[in-house]
């Protein structure tokens, strides 16, 4: 049995918020904007928008493009930062908001830019396993007032909201997901992350005070490991085909940093014509940008049938993998 992506979605917030309207509330200029990050503009969720209130609307897209309705569910699996509240699961708000039965499990997962590569790993098993015939995987972050210092000049600028939405489905034919990797190393979980409100270190006055709660993130550690481990776990999983890039068709990638991924792209000797960026007008979305990504390029006619495409993310963990797909 194989599993296939069946249906993607994605949901932006209305408020677009510009490099000038960030550089009114944090110390930078637009020209360091443009020429380190690539980013033009990202989006805003509106005050009263919920983490599920986006992955929800990624998700009736998605379903609807696959041609299925809530109550064709198995699972729900959810990539997020911070959610709708600390706990319960904000996948079970979505599975609620959906209208799905409660034979849906609903889970959330925290690999934060590599959530959605991670979840369609976990949803591909699910269904090659037998356990499951239908499984939702949602990348939803709402960065803007959760995670991001706006005092920061190396975070502030790079995030944006959005929701990215797949459905994971068994195959029919010989499309599908032909293979999957994923690795992390724990060692370098100190690099990019939000170290307080934890066991570790719980949240105190102070920490809310000082704004030492936010994200916060090695930038020169954080190139350094991806410039080096995407362009491994690409070849890894074309490798186990024995395939070369040159047989790829189109590669969908985490949209981090423009900078960062034509580094990437051009090490990988990936042409333009073969994908896509949209981090100039929604900067990184976290784990919702390679959906967001591969909803935009399937819409557009970018990807057709029988395509061999390559999907690939990295996140804090670090963790990071790839997926070969034959869509």
């Amino acid at each position: 049995m194989r599993a296939r992506i069946s249906g993607t979605g994605s949901y932006l917030p209305a408020q677009v918020m510009t490099n000038r309207e960030v550089c009114a509330r944090t110390p930078v200029t637009e020209d360091w904007i443009v020429e380190k990050l690539g980013i033009l503009e990202r989006r805003v969720a509106a005050p009263d928008e919920q983490t599920s209130d986006m992955a929800v609307s990624a998700a009736k897209s998605a379903l609807e493009m696959a041609g299925l309705g809530p109550n064709d569910l198995d699972g729900i699996l959810c990539a997020i930062g911070t959610g709708d509240v600390i706990a319960p699961a904000t996948a079970g708000y979505v599975q609620h908001k959906l209208g799905a039965t409660n034979r849906c499990f609903a889970v959330d997962l925290k690999l934060a830019c590599a959530g959605t590569v991670g979840a369609i790993s976990m949803a591909r098993g699910l269904v090659e396993s037998g356990m499951a015939k239908h499984v939702l995987v949602a990348g939803t972050y709402i960065l803007s007032r959760t995670s991001i210092n706006w005092d920061d000049k190396f975070t502030a600028p790079i995030f944006g909201d959005g929701a990215g939405a797949v459905i994971v489905s068994r195959s029919e034919d010989e499309s599908g997901i032909l293979e999957s990797r994923l690795h992390t190393d724990g060692a370098l979980t100190e690099i990019v992350g939000r170290y307080i409100g934890g066991t570790r270190e719980p949240m105190t006055a102070a920490a809310l005070d000082d704004g030492s709660y936010y994200l916060k993130m090695d930038g020169k550690a954080v190139w350094a490991c991806a410039t080096q481990v995407i362009p491994e776990v690409v070849r890894e999983v074309l490798d186990a085909r024995k395939l070369g890039v040159e047989d790829v068709d189109f590669v969908v990638s985490h949209q981090a940093n423009k900078r960062m991924l034509q580094h990437i792209l051009d090490e990988l000797g990936v042409p333009p014509e073969k994908t896509f960026f949209n981090v100039e007008r929604y900067g990184n979305t976290s784990a919702s940008s390679v959906l967001i990504v591969l909803d935009e390029v399937v819409r557009a006619g970018k990807i057709k049938r029988g395509d061999l495409v390559v999907m690939t993310a990295i996140g804090a963990g670090m963790t990071w993998g790839a997926h070969l797909i034959r869509w």
